[in-house]
Formats: structure tokens, C-alpha cells, sequence
């Protein structure tokens, strides 16, 4: 039986589509992480403020960890150098959340609304951020294959005949 060659990959490890979708995981992760973490310190009678930057760091933290894994390939500048860079992309993000929600209040939307609208175009920031400023732009070997069988799959050209 002969076997075929391998394919060649149809994406880059760099390419922005698959590891976007990828980062859209680790932010929706981190974010779920912020905010269970800042509801369960509401929960013990901690200052809503306090619990809101103690939920920010957690989320932070889960963000790059979550990052190296699924998104980016670390070592740029060294774990110090990226965990500076990423709490600084991070801010900028927490300060654009904070103005949009500003505005969008102030044009009319519901807070919830607000925020969900704020969090959806700072997750573009985040995402470009750290691909510009903390993290090199390849994926992780293991995200690349699979968003790459992905998209084998997904484009694959069927002959006549063949079952769906």
C-alpha cells in the first residue's frame, strides 16, 4: 500500500485569521476568570474596586498563560520582559474599555450593552497588541496543526459521488 505524502500546510504559523480565533478563547477564558474571581470577592465583603483590579490581574495572568498555549509562541523578551508588555497592552485595554463604555453610555445604550460592545472591540486591541507587542506572531506548533487540519478539512474538494 502506498502511502501519500503529507499535504503541504494550507496556513502560515503566523496566520492572523486562525490565531485570532484562537486568542478569542483565551480572552473569553480570562474574562470568565476576572469575573468569577471579582464576584467571589463581592461575595467575602471586599471593596468593588479592589475586587475589580484583583480581578483584573487574574484575569491578566490566565490571559498569558492561556496565550502561550493556545495562541502565541513566547520568549520574545524573556517571561519579565513579556509580563511587563502584556500588563501594558492590558491597561491600554482596561482604559479603552472604560471610555468606550463612557460614550456608549453616554449615547444612549443600557450598561450591559455597553460593555459587551466596549469588550468585543478592546478584545481586537488585546489580541493586536500582544501580536505586536509581547509575543512572537507564530502559533504554538499544536494550535497550528489543528487550525491547519482545519482548514485541510474544511477545503477539502470532493469528487462526485463522495458522502458528505
Amino acid at each position: 500500500m502506498n502511502a501519500m505524502p503529507p499535504s503541504p500546510p494550507r496556513i502560515g504559523r503566523a496566520n492572523p485569521a486562525a490565531q485570532f480565533f484562537w486568542y478569542t478563547i483565551v480572552g473569553g477564558t480570562a474574562f470568565l476568570c476576572d469575573f468569577v474571581f471579582f464576584l467571589g470577592l463581592l461575595r467575602i465583603d471586599v471593596n468593588p474596586v479592589v475586587a475589580a483590579a484583583a480581578g483584573f490581574v487574574v484575569g491578566a495572568l490566565v490571559n498569558y498563560v492561556l496565550s502561550l498555549r493556545l495562541a502565541f509562541v513566547g520568549g520574545r523578551y524573556g517571561v519579565s520582559g513579556e509580563l511587563i508588555r502584556l500588563f501594558g497592552v492590558a491597561l491600554v485595554g482596561l482604559g479603552l474599555t472604560t471610555l468606550l463604555v463612557w460614550v456608549f453610555l453616554e449615547l444612549g445604550l443600557g450598561p450591559i450593552s455597553a460593555k459587551l460592545l466596549a469588550v468585543v472591540i478592546a478584545l481586537v486591541w488585546n489580541y493586536l497588541g500582544r501580536r505586536m507587542f509581547v509575543f512572537h506572531r507564530d502559533m504554538p506548533d499544536a494550535s497550528w496543526r489543528l487550525s491547519d487540519a482545519m482548514i485541510a478539512r474544511l477545503t477539502r474538494r470532493r469528487a462526485p459521488g463522495d458522502r458528505k
